[in-house]
């Protein structure tokens, strides 16, 4: 993902050769059989609305790439734009191969993914999918001169939503345990290893039954999935064509989609918060000389989050349980939930700052008001003893009269203020 300039049309991506796509009235009422409204008119935006535009560019071109002298094929079908609220970004590069080698496709991924080392062999990819992109972040951030690494605003690698469909049977009829250690190396993009061999990186026994019990799903014999924190992986064997297109159309373009949207946005305000939050905190010295940089006020953030939550996130999204368990894992993989529980953290921190920081404001105020009422007071009190007892008669003049009187009052009424400091530091 990356962030949008404002202020840049959508308009210049049709030039661009890119395709708006628009969900016919017929298939939004039929995902809303299965997802609830909000959540299908939020993943496919309606032109009244403000939610995810989604733009294609179709490929389907086969590309090969050369590793150790051993050659890969693949095919690239399209790519997809996703324009999410908050000057937000996402964009996915779909990919199919066909192999009987499953190292192939750890290879292909893990080198495909990593922006940052893109070499020669690369070249016929990057022209077909990643330039196209790098011409889309020109266009909708203003920059120009752009690179492949400007396309992930925040780490440093491609996110990974993979459906593997195995024929093999020896594969299907392996234990749980090995199914599982093939299930991990997939998501971790690692060398497959058959499951009696143990290579010399392999990950130990401890992390793997610890990753595969906190990110596995598994809710048929047929598949299974692992949610990461860089990748989603679904292994199957031997399931439909169909059913692997729902779990694109559905689980990938929509529910992954929305989470990811969701962490990079609570990821980049979390950031900002706490720029913010330094910036609060500088001296006016500090603060004037960085005047020429926009610093948005915490206030402005905690309005936009909210603006957020009530837009973009939703309590449940499926009216049916395999959805329901597919964003469960997915949001526990790229941990959301941690995300937003950071975010809580520093804004209460921040708002139990201010809460203080205004009561103490108003303290002062308070005192500084009790101290004017207290010398109004005085100065009536002595002019009444000047009417009752008039100072000229009784003190030999009246100046004289005011400031005896006036210094008396103070004084017993700070004595007052000494017995009762003294009362209460003894009671507690």
């Amino acid at each position: 993902h990356f962030s949008t300039s404002p202020a840049v049309s959508n308009n210049k991506l049709e030039i661009l050769g890119w395709e708006k796509f628009h969900l016919s009235d017929e298939l939004r009422k039929t995902e809303k059989r299965y997802f609830y409204p909000e959540f299908v008119d939020f993943c496919y935006t309606k032109d009244t609305d403000n939610n995810c535009a989604r733009y294609t560019r179709h490929i389907n071109e086969s590309l090969t790439i050369s590793f150790d002298g051993t050659t890969i094929s693949f095919k690239i079908n399209e790519l997809t734009l996703y324009l999410m609220p908050f000057n937000m970004a996402l964009f996915s590069i779909h990919i199919e191969q066909d192999t009987d080698d499953l190292n192939d496709c750890t290879k292909l991924l893990f080198s495909l993914r990593s922006v940052d080392f893109y070499s020669e062999c690369h070249k016929s990819f990057t022209d077909k999918a990643i330039t196209p992109l790098i011409k889309v972040y020109e266009a909708l951030t203003g920059r120009t001169s752009a690179c492949s690494s400007d396309l992930i605003e925040n780490g440093n690698k491609l996110k990974i939503f993979q459906t593997i469909n195995s024929f093999d049977e020896n594969m299907a009829a392996q234990s749980e345990h090995d199914k599982d250690k093939l299930l991990y190396e997939l998501a971790t993009t690692s060398k497959i290893t058959k499951p009696e061999e143990v290579d010399e990186y392999s990950t130990s026994a401890s992390y793997l039954n610890k990753t595969i019990e906190t990110g596995k799903i598994s809710v048929f014999r047929n598949w299974s999935g692992l949610a990461l924190m860089d990748t989603f992986t679904i292994h199957a064997f031997g399931v439909t064509e169909r059913l692997i297109n729902n779990w694109i159309d559905s689980y990938f373009q929509m529910i992954y989609i929305h989470c990811l949207f969701q962490k990079s946005y609570l990821f980049n305000l979390n950031i900002r918060f706490r720029a913010s939050l330094r910036h609060s905190k500088q001296s006016w010295k500090a603060k004037l000389h960085r005047n020429g940089s926009h610093t948005p006020d915490i206030g402005q953030l905690v309005d936009e989050y909210e603006d957020f939550e009530q837009q973009c996130c939703f309590h449940k999204i499926s009216y049916n349980f395999l959805p329901l368990e597919i964003v469960k894992a997915i949001d526990n993989g790229l941990n959301i939930e941690e995300e937003r529980s950071q975010l809580y953290t520093v804004m209460e921190k921040e708002k139990t700052r201010r809460d203080e920081a205004n009561d103490k404001f108003v303290n002062s105020l308070l005192f500084c008001l009790s101290i004017l009422t207290l010398g109004s007071a005085v100065w009536d009190t002595s002019c009444l003893l000047d009417q009752v007892f008039p100072f000229v008669d009784y003190m030999g003049g009246q100046v004289l009269g005011y400031r005896s009187v006036t210094l008396f009052l103070f004084l017993s009424i700070c004595f007052l203020f000494v017995i009762m400091y003294r009362h209460k530091k003894t009671k507690n």
